[in-house]
């Protein structure tokens, strides 16, 4: 997860150690691209960057390193705002900056069935 304010990150891993996640926390760019490059992390979620830069520019990058990586984007855009900026990135979604559980648990529900079906039996 990248994101710099404490309070949107702890709600987050609060709800993520609800189920079987392991969360890493990053407040910059070059931190998350440099982790992805190194290992797979199915599932990034992209809030507020150190430095200020765009989430969708984030998003970009980490598509371009990890195509197979399924995003989950904090912003408080409105969804159409979003869905036009976003296009493309195949992201689950979004949530907002207030981080409502119902709504980041049913994104985490659809990443879980969307990595259930492409993993092999097995791993």
């Amino acid at each position: 997860m990248i994101e710099k304010n404490n309070t949107v990150a702890e709600s987050i891993i609060r709800i993520l150690k609800t189920r079987p996640y392991v969360v890493t926390l990053l407040y910059r760019k070059d931190e998350a691209l440099s982790l992805i490059k190194e290992s797979i992390h199915p599932l990034a979620i992209i809030g507020n960057t150190e430095g200020n830069e765009s989430s969708f520019e984030v998003m970009k990058e980490i598509v371009m390193t990890s195509p197979m990586t399924s995003m989950i984007l904090i912003t408080d855009l409105p969804k159409k705002e979003v869905d036009d900026l976003a296009e493309g990135y195949g992201i689950l979604g979004h949530i907002n900056r207030k981080v409502p559980p119902e709504e980041l648990i049913s994104l985490l529900g659809k990443f879980e069935d969307i990595h259930h079906f492409l993993t092999p039996p097995g791993k």
